[in-house]
């Protein structure tokens, strides 16, 4: 039978999906920016409960700081459910988010290497983790005429993840976006190669790697991000795509490029700098992730 392209799920997937296309369909009547906060507020408040995700947080705080005050750990789990939900009505609605780039601020020691390796027709490797909403650093970028692709991990519902990745492409804002699998991965090299400028996030928990130190905790590493560098002589620069404290604005900041030395120790220093971030502004990472499931053994 030939493939007609269209997703295929069980009955429970397209119901889901349904549902939740139906919540947006009608909270779409709802103006932009109170939608945004209504939204946030049900994922700080019951949803995130009933999701789990409240626990996830809390979990999270308490395995890496084990000494701070309670109530602080609820503030910082109350920004991170907060931006969660913000960040996912955002993403329902690109094309709203987007009209809101004057409130996207651009800046960082590394923007100038940046602007002139786009100019040159140089490969750029961004790397980052999950920080505020990644779409304002592509929206911030895309006025400079660079766009940034990347690569996706297929979502479970193949109905919303048709929908998703149709959301990646609005306004042709996106560069060339790859599945998370191994012939993803060669394509994404072969597009580097030609001048193009993509991201891979580093905070995803893995269970393979290198074994690197990530707030005190050890875990795996992915070096993907700095070998396609290194094979394809890109630019290695992070970026932190920051929600501000109003909870509609970000500042996108572009972090100075790693030197090229060898895939581990640039990973490590990437690591690093993550973490730095993370530490500085823990209510804008996004502590509902796993990152620390893999415990790579003690040497």
């Amino acid at each position: 039978m030939a493939d007609t392209g269209k997703p295929r799920g069980t009955l429970r997937q397209k119901l889901e999906y349904a549902a939740i296309m139906g919540f947006f369909g009608v909270i779409w009547l709802v103006p932009y920016r109170l939608r945004n906060r209504w939204v946030g507020a049900c994922l700080r408040g019951l949803l995130g409960r009933l999701l789990g995700y409240r626990k996830r947080v809390m979990d999270n705080l308490n395995l890496i700081y084990p000494k701070m005050p309670h109530a602080q750990k609820l503030e910082i789990a109350g920004q991170v459910l907060d931006n969660a939900g913000r960040t996912f009505t955002e993403n329902m609605f690109p094309a709203q988010f987007q009209a809101q780039d004057s409130e996207i601020t651009l800046h960082g020691a590394g923007l100038e290497a940046v602007l002139q390796a786009h100019k040159e027709g140089r490969p750029i490797m961004f790397y980052s983790g999950h920080f505020g909403n990644h779409e304002a650093f592509r929206a911030a970028l895309f006025k400079h005429g660079l766009k940034v692709g990347g690569m996706v991990r297929r979502m479970a519902n193949p109905y919303f993840d048709v929908q998703y990745k149709r959301m990646l492409d609005i306004n042709g804002r996106s560069g060339p976006v790859f599945e998370a699998d191994k012939h993803g991965t060669l394509a994404m090299l072969k597009s580097l190669k030609t001048g193009t400028a993509l991201v891979l996030l580093l905070d995803l928990a893995v269970g393979h790697g290198i074994a690197v130190n990530f707030m005190g905790r050890r875990v795996y590493c992915s070096v993907t991000a700095a070998s396609f560098a290194l094979k394809t002589k890109a630019l290695f620069v992070p970026y932190f795509s920051m929600r501000n404290r109003d909870g509609e604005s970000f500042s996108v900041e572009i972090g100075p490029p790693i030197e090229h030395s060898d895939a581990e120790t640039m990973t490590r220093e990437a690591t690093k700098s993550i973490e730095n971030r993370v530490y500085a502004d823990p209510g804008n990472w996004f502590w509902i992730h796993r990152r620390w499931k893999y415990c790579p053994p003690t040497d």
